[in-house]
């Protein structure tokens, strides 16, 4: 696959030139030979001292999520869980489960209902939250301080905590992304007896030699970690720039507690290993690394319809119409002029702007790292996408 990468580069550097990110750099590869395109701009530090590159360590936040998923579903796959299974077999708050009536004002308005499968966790129609959602739940993890960050994190009981809050609905009849993969990611502990990061190291990260891949940063890499940052000024120019959160989402030397929805570091150059991987049905240099059943449930839509229809019309800066989830992630059931998409392309992105995409018609691959927040502070994933969906034309 050759790729002309001039409007790309050009791309890239524009948005540094402008402010609008630091550093970044995209990378993009067949389901054969080498990477065939890595390019990056700008730089990993507020001074402008070191270059930002694919293997620049960043914090993937969600894009943590595709990978845990991925490993649950290996466990799916073992018979050691099922799909259907509820929440109350594992977390026994859930065996006297309660969610919100629709259009509730307060948290006293709720009714019984059945506690979430382990699918409805996956495809985030479980009722659950996040602590940045716009919702009475949603307010309560705030409250209590349940934000899945590791200098506040014990994931047994974050997961607890959680359990014994009412849900924003009924199971299965709405979208609401949520902190359900962090509760996957305890249930992979239950079920394999392992902590998340030595069965997701053993079972996946080591197969695919991510070895930059981690939930904490050692000594040895610190120096390749890429500054944070944070738009407090949404100007038209989109300055300044403003380096936050320098520790965030990371401890440094080891960690006992782990965030499966967003707590992983990662570079460019690493997470193209597990994409690739997934591009290539599940095998690597022709041995299958991931089961068949389990590559099937990654790029199968998992809801009913779209998630315009039963969520949110747009997502961190992507429309929904068109738009399903999967057990793994998002999965294009319609395409969507506005996304330059293709049925059946998968994906998912981090909070700090980063993205990754598959498409399977086309057979290639993208990441795309940065580290600004919010990852709704510019279009970045629409413009690149249709760009590199235009020069693969």
């Amino acid at each position: 696959m050759q790729i002309n990468d001039e409007k790309l580069k050009e791309r890239m550097d524009g948005y540094v030139e402008k402010n609008k990110f630091n550093g970044c750099s995209l990378s993009i590869a067949g389901s054969e030979g080498d990477i065939n395109l890595d390019i990056a701009s700008g730089f990993a530090d507020k001074e402008k001292t070191e270059k930002f590159n694919s293997l620049s360590i960043v914090r993937i936040f969600s894009m943590t999520k595709a990978i845990v998923s991925v490993c649950l579903l290996q466990l799916l796959h073992e018979k050691k869980i099922g799909l259907d299974e509820t929440l109350d077999h594992y977390f026994k708050n859930y065996s006297n489960c309660f969610a919100l009536v629709e259009n509730a004002k307060n948290l006293s308005e709720v009714e019984r209902t059945n506690a979430p499968s382990i699918r409805q966790l996956l495809n985030h129609t479980s009722g659950l939250s996040y602590f940045f959602n716009d919702d009475l739940i949603a307010k309560q993890y705030l409250e209590k301080n349940l934000t899945a960050t590791p200098d506040n994190y014990d994931l047994t009981l974050f997961s607890e905590k959680i359990s014994n809050l009412p849900l924003c609905f009924k199971p299965g009849t709405k979208w609401n992304y949520s902190v359900g993969i962090d509760l996957a990611g305890r249930l992979i502990e239950m079920i394999s007896g392992q902590p998340l990061d030595h069965y997701l190291r053993i079972n996946l990260l080591d197969q695919l030699d991510m070895e930059d891949t981690k939930f904490f940063l050692p000594d040895s890499k610190r120096d390749r970690l890429s500054d944070c940052f944070f738009y407090h000024d949404m100007t038209e120019n989109f300055l300044p720039l403003v380096k936050q959160y320098q520790n965030f989402y990371y401890k440094k030397g080891e960690v006992s507690n782990f965030s499966g929805g967003s707590g992983l570091l990662s570079t460019g150059r690493d997470y193209m290993k597990f994409s690739r991987l997934l591009l290539n049905d599940g095998k690597l240099k022709n041995a299958r690394i991931l089961a068949k059943d389990v590559m099937n449930k990654i790029r199968l839509n998992s809801i009913d319809g779209d998630i315009a229809s039963i969520g949110v019309e747009s997502f961190a800066q992507m429309p929904t119409s068109g738009m399903g989830h999967s057990l793994a992630g998002s999965v294009i059931i319609n395409p969507n002029s506005e996304f330059s998409s293709n049925v059946g392309d998968f994906g998912w992105g981090g909070m700090a702007s980063n993205y990754f995409w598959i498409d399977f018609k086309k057979k290639y691959t993208a990441v795309f790292m940065t580290q600004l927040l919010p990852s709704a502070s510019y279009p970045n994933r629409r413009e690149l996408k249709k760009l590199v969906n235009q020069i693969l034309q």
